[in-house]
């Protein structure tokens, strides 16, 4: 491994662990900020377990504590699009279902070496990282849940069903059952912009006591998506200096798209035989820049009001 893919992995552990705490993980260090993907960090999770086993072993007591909140169906989505091997996820939700966990799709063998530590707790949920897992506690672990977290962070122009289905990572059909719900119960409403039509909240005050829009909130399945992408690539060996380079350029225009949606840091040089992608797409200054979102005409300090968190080192209890 590279040192740009070793500091790239070492970030993603950080923001693992700070992201466990946010979610009630007894754990030494600070909570993230912003509102955590539970589906999204059980699937990064899996996929980092063997750079750090405890981290893999107090997620996992969290999740069979409070995996009720966690949907098994959009679970098996975010690892699919992530790209998260089917023997790492299979081997982690099997290893929550034997311990006495929620049973999700994928599972294969269970760990065999796992014991729980108890170091799992949920006695709240109005924090905003656990926005998501408040939701789900109120309206149900499906879309609905979902479509309205979705909508606090656009209240004023709304989205499109397609929008929703995008962002949510639910299907268009359970999309539209769960905006009839809603509309239906008198929380949500559609206008029409231009020629579409769009599903706003139907009103301005609080969805939940205390929980008034807007609140960002990060696509940690895009974001994640993209360092995940380059570390895989920063680990290949057996390549020339000739072929790691338009290689690394591949991989890189690949992720383009990505980069642009959610405001990462863009790649300021070409790959070269000395650069790898990891070094690029992680930033110079520090590969956990990856995860902020850059405003322009603003300073990367003032830019962090947008994720409302940092990820600077954990280490567990």
């Amino acid at each position: 491994m590279t040192l740009s893919s070793s500091a790239l992995e070492g970030a993603l552990l950080s923001r693992a662990w700070a992201q466990w705490i946010a979610l009630g993980v007894d754990a030494v260090g600070e909570g993230d900020e912003a509102v955590v993907d539970p589906e999204a960090l059980i699937a990064l999770t899996a996929e980092l377990g063997d750079a750090d086993a405890r981290l893999r072993d107090v997620s996992t007591d969290w999740c069979v504590a409070h995996g009720r909140y966690v949907n098994g169906s959009r679970l098996r989505q975010v690892a699919r699009e992530l790209g998260t091997p089917p023997e790492a996820i299979g081997e982690y939700v099997a290893t929550v279902a034997a311990a006495g966990g929620p049973a999700w799709p994928m599972a294969t063998r269970p760990r065999p070496d796992y014991a729980s530590r108890g170091k799992a707790r949920l006695d709240a949920a109005m924090s905003r990282p656990r926005l998501r897992i408040r939701l789900r506690a109120a309206f149900g672990v499906s879309a609905r849940a979902d479509v309205l977290a979705a909508l606090l962070a656009e209240p004023d122009t709304g989205l499109s069903l397609a929008d929703l289905a995008r962002t949510t990572r639910f299907t268009k059909p359970n999309i539209a059952f769960a905006v009839e719900a809603l509309e239906l119960a008198g929380l949500l409403e559609r206008m029409a912009v231009g020629n579409e039509r769009r599903v706003t909240l139907a009103r301005a005050g609080d969805v939940l006591p205390g929980l008034r829009p807007p609140i960002a909130q990060p696509d940690w399945v895009a974001r994640f998506g993209v360092v995940l992408e380059v570390l895989r690539f920063g680990r290949l060996d057996g390549m020339s200096a000739t072929v790691r380079s338009i290689e690394a350029r591949r991989v890189v225009e690949g992720l383009q798209a990505r980069i642009v949606s959610e405001g990462l840091p863009r790649p300021t040089s070409r790959p070269s035989a000395r650069t790898s992608p990891p070094r690029s797409t992680a930033g110079s200054s520090s590969s956990r820049s990856t995860f902020r979102r850059r405003r322009p005409g603003r300073s990367w300090r003032r830019g962090h009001e947008r994720d409302r968190g940092a990820s600077g080192s954990r280490r567990p209890a």
